[in-house]
């Protein structure tokens, strides 16, 4: 009986896994303005809110830079 290794398939596991799932309420016009960013820009609507969270640290960390 021969036994055969069989390569794994799917997508390769992650450094840094995103396992943190939260739920949003917008409205509609705010939903839109989302969805309407994301396509213009090519982006995914995770990718533009994780870009949104980066840019607020940013300013946070300049404003406080701003007042030393």
């Amino acid at each position: 009986m021969e036994v055969y290794i069989v390569a794994r398939t799917g997508r390769p596991k992650s450094d840094n896994p995103k396992k943190s799932l939260i739920g949003l309420k917008l409205t509609e016009e705010e939903a839109a303005k989302l969805r309407e960013y994301a396509s213009k820009h090519g982006m995914t609507i995770t990718q533009v809110l994780q870009r949104g969270i980066d840019l607020q640290y940013a300013m946070d960390e300049s404003v406080s830079r701003e007042s030393l």
